[in-house]
């Protein structure tokens, strides 16, 4: 079996981001610590995909605002049918 490479041609995101990275320290270093936030990232930009239980779990073990929640909630509920949630981070 052989793994193809494809060149992006478009890459599209929701309007508004979900978190900033700088700012939500506290959910960035625990999906870094649990989940290697940051493997897949050069120089802290990139594609990041991580399990939805990994933000289901964020929900319960890390303190974060009632607005940061939320947009996780979305989120989850959104990709919860292919088990993953992806971001673009830039």
């Amino acid at each position: 079996m052989s793994v193809r490479a494809y060149r992006v041609i478009e890459i599209r995101q929701e309007k508004a981001d979900t978190f900033n990275l700088w700012h939500a320290e506290k959910l960035v270093e625990f999906l870094d610590t649990q989940y290697g936030f940051f493997e897949t990232l050069h120089e802290g930009t990139g594609l990041v995909e991580l399990p939805v239980g990994a933000f289901e779990r964020a929900l319960v073990e890390v303190s974060m605002e009632e607005e940061l929640k939320e947009a996780l909630k979305k989120d989850i509920e959104a990709c919860r049918g292919n088990g993953y949630v992806q971001y673009y981070c830039f």
